[in-house]
């Protein structure tokens, strides 16, 4: 009976999906079939727990609601992306209150410490809504959203109010990535491995470890230096290599030297060089330190080859975390498949996670 129950929640969970996926990009005829069936998406720009947010459900009726709290990557759109603003729709035209949350420093890729906790603070207010089933909610991020997800359901304080979590793409070890980020090698099994990252994810994390330095002179200038580099340019660490001398600050000397130094050789004692506040937030956005943490059942959907991040970097945290459960994509080059009769079985299986996460939100 209880296997029973189960199927009958992933079916349901799948044609709640069908349904959302209809309503949010309205095919011709059958979107409006499936609005009369589901009644038309409300969405309104909101802040839950002081974060701005994008709050999505239905127009008919006012509840409880299962809830998904969705937190979108670094992307310059942030949570008005198409994709989050779709997925928020579906969502509520499949019976969820979904709330696109935007912490600061995510839509810029400057990732903080701080940006972690208003993550947390952001989901705490969804699960406190007088129109949340049962106060839980659950979690769906993609690539820095996604870490930002595995850190919420970590929280000690609010790990057993996640019903369930899609992390697709995080980046689970922040020190370990700044390794292969500055130098090109990353560390496995005690050895030096070569993995050639792209200027992006370089950009991204120099940005984010200078953001969570304390505000001064030297530190401002670099940030937005920083800040002034095209996102997909190549290279963005060379601009950081001469000014790393003429920086009084010695907390903000030691950041920039870390970023400009290519020699895996001398890594290690520049990141043990870091202020301590960029130390903590490092901490803070490893996902892998607090893996073990996790009560909710975690979809951890990958690349197989990530243009940014190791597939290395997903197994260390799957095999620390006992509710995760790993699924890698040959279609994904990091966060977005490819829509093709060829990947069609890569297609089924993320459908696979997103509705073992509709079905879990439903049941815990």
């Amino acid at each position: 009976m209880r296997r029973l129950a189960s199927l009958l929640r992933i079916l349901e969970a799948q044609a709640r999906a069908a349904l959302g996926l209809t309503v949010a990009w309205n095919p011709r005829f059958a979107g409006a079939a499936a609005r009369r069936i589901s009644g038309e998406p409300r969405e309104e720009e909101s802040e839950v727990g002081g974060v701005p947010a994008t709050v999505f459900r239905l127009a008919r009726g006012t509840g409880p609601w299962p809830a998904i709290v969705l937190y979108p990557g670094v992307t310059r759109e942030g949570r008005r992306h198409a994709a989050f603003v779709g997925l928020g729709r579906g969502l509520a035209g499949a019976g969820f209150l979904a709330v696109v949350a935007e912490p600061d420093g995510l839509a810029s890729g400057e990732l903080t410490g701080s940006t972690a906790a208003q993550a947390l603070r952001a989901a705490e207010a969804v699960a406190a809504r007088h129109d949340v089933a049962r106060g839980r909610v659950a979690l769906l991020g993609v690539s820095g959203g996604a870490t930002l997800a595995l850190c919420t359901a970590a929280a000690e304080s609010f790990a057993r109010r996640v019903a369930a979590v899609v992390a697709m793409a995080p980046v689970c070890d922040l020190e370990e990535a700044l390794r292969f980020v500055t130098t090109g090698v990353r560390l496995e099994n005690g050895a030096l491995v070569p993995f050639s990252t792209r200027g992006f994810f370089q950009l991204v994390s120099a940005r984010s470890v200078v953001a969570a330095l304390p505000s001064g002179a030297d530190r401002d200038a670099v940030l937005e230096q920083l800040r002034g580099l095209p996102d997909y340019g190549d290279e963005p660490l060379a601009a950081l290599r001469p000014s790393a001398g003429a920086l009084e600050d010695p907390g903000v000397r030691a950041t920039v030297e870390l970023f400009a130094n290519t020699d895996p050789g001398r890594f290690d004692q520049l990141l043990e060089a870091l202020p301590r506040e960029a130390r903590e937030s490092l901490a803070t956005l490893s996902a892998v330190r607090v893996a073990s943490r996790v009560t909710a059942p975690v979809e951890l959907v990958v690349a197989r080859a990530d243009k940014y991040i190791p597939l290395a970097d997903a197994l260390t945290f799957a095999s620390a975390c006992p509710t995760a459960r790993l699924t890698i994509l040959d279609s994904l080059e990091h966060a977005v498949p490819r829509v093709s009769l060829p990947d069609a079985r890569d297609l089924a299986r993320l459908d696979g996670a997103l509705v073992r996460m509709l079905a879990a939100s439903y049941s815990r």
